[in-house]
């Protein structure tokens, strides 16, 4: 009964989002009650489907426990090369005034696109769990932050040089020390640091959990806390909003642990739609005015912590871990990109800088029809940076090999 339950949490949850965002289609009677009817018939609909689906033997949706490999696995290239393409993505509107311009109808597509865009950082978090989830605490994990800090402070040397250099900016030591010591450049890198640091405490909270009903509880308790804030008017206290980032490291460790199977085309539908829904009733929500941030979602992280982007980015990840190939043609690039995505993360705003600078000024839905162009300029110049790095990175450390060898001779 427990292990049926968790799957009606779920559905109550995305229900509520559907009847949160349908009630912008019935202005004349956007009310509480309305929201209440509508998330009703939505965990109707959702729930008498998943049943049908099991009383045919044909379930929509189901889990199995995963096959544990050491192969490298092409479906979480995939996944992490999405995420960094949607770094570029989701910048694209923030340098493009798409956040400052009067909403049209027009706009429906392109905020459909950005809340699609906004899943770049989730995928981030996802991935950590799926791949971090055996962490225990220990020397080598710990290990670990030194890599990522390097490549913090080489990549924001340069960018500080660029900003002197090219874009005329007064550097001192304040400057320098905000991008160096306060992160300024690369915020995720911080909170990925305070991510490792407690990595090994929550893996061993969930795998003591033990039952997957259990583990599934714990999720299910981690998104209301962090999501349900804007659709429950706050009743839901905001003051839990950064347990987010473990909510879906936790989803990336159940992930690894169990296959969710679904239906591909199914799959990708209910991903295009919800990222539709939202894209159009965020557009009727804010028409005539400017983008509200706070639709569905908290403007104070941008709206990582909304259902939405729960539900957009879980279905990415569970699409992609279920892509096995052995095709080295096919998974080749998307394991060179994958192997450079912190490098590629923290270059992209440089690269941000030099493409989008002739542009200003520009309408958006003028620049909206130079997206591919523009993302895919600093999405190339991005990589090439990146293995420009991790090749002056193995330079140096067989520079440092040969005067150790040197020294002992």
């Amino acid at each position: 009964m427990a292990m049926k339950c968790t799957k009606y949490i779920l559905f109550l949850y995305i229900s509520m989002l559907f009847g949160y965002c349908l009630r912008e289609f019935i202005p004349q009677y956007n009310t509480t009650l309305a929201y209440i009817v509508l998330t009703a018939v939505s965990f109707a609909v959702i729930s008498g489907i998943y049943n049908i689906s099991l009383k045919y033997g044909r379930p929509v949706i189901y889990t199995e426990k995963r096959i544990q490999t050491d192969k490298r696995q092409t479906g979480m290239d995939i996944a992490r090369t999405i995420a960094v393409l949607l770094v570029p993505l989701i910048h694209f509107f923030g340098l493009t005034d798409f956040y400052g311009s009067k909403i049209t109808s027009e706009y429906a597509l392109p905020s459909a696109v950005r809340w699609l865009c906004l899943c770049a950082v989730p995928l981030f978090l996802i991935i950590t769990g799926y791949f971090k989830c055996d962490k225990t605490i220990c020397r080598a994990h710990y290990k670990a932050i030194i890599p990522v800090l390097t490549t913090h402070i080489f990549i924001t040397c340069i960018r500080i040089w660029a900003d002197s250099t090219y874009h005329g900016i007064a550097v001192d030591w304040q400057y320098i020390k905000d991008k160096l010591l306060f992160f300024d450049y690369g915020w995720y890198v911080r909170l990925y640091i305070g991510m490792l640091l407690l990595m090994p405490f929550f893996n061993s909270a969930y795998k003591y959990l033990g039952e997957k009903w259990k583990k599934e509880s714990f999720i299910l308790t981690l998104i209301g806390m962090t999501a349900l804030g804007p659709l429950t008017w706050d009743i839901v206290p905001s003051s839990w909003l950064i347990i987010y980032v473990f909510a879906y490291y936790m989803i990336g460790a159940y992930l690894r642990e169990y296959k969710v199977c679904i239906d591909p085309v199914l799959g990708l539908v209910l991903l295009s739609g919800t990222a539709f829904i939202m894209g159009k009733t965020s557009v009727m929500h804010s028409m005539g005015s400017v983008f509200d941030w706070s639709f569905a979602g908290y403007q104070s992280n941008s709206g990582y912590s909304s259902m939405a982007a729960f539900i957009i980015s879980t279905l990415i990840i569970i699409l992609c871990s279920s892509i096995n190939t052995e095709n080295k043609m096919i998974s080749l690039p998307f394991r060179l990109i994958s192997m450079v995505s912190l490098e590629m993360y923290l270059f992209s705003q440089m690269f941000d800088g030099f493409v989008y600078k002739e542009y200003a000024g520009v309408p958006f839905m003028t620049m909206y029809g130079m997206l591919p162009k523009l993302v895919g300029k600093v999405f190339i110049l991005s990589f090439i940076a990146s293995y420009g790095k991790r090749l002056i990175f193995r330079m140096a450390k067989a520079y440092v090999r040969a005067i150790g060898k040197d020294s002992e001779q």
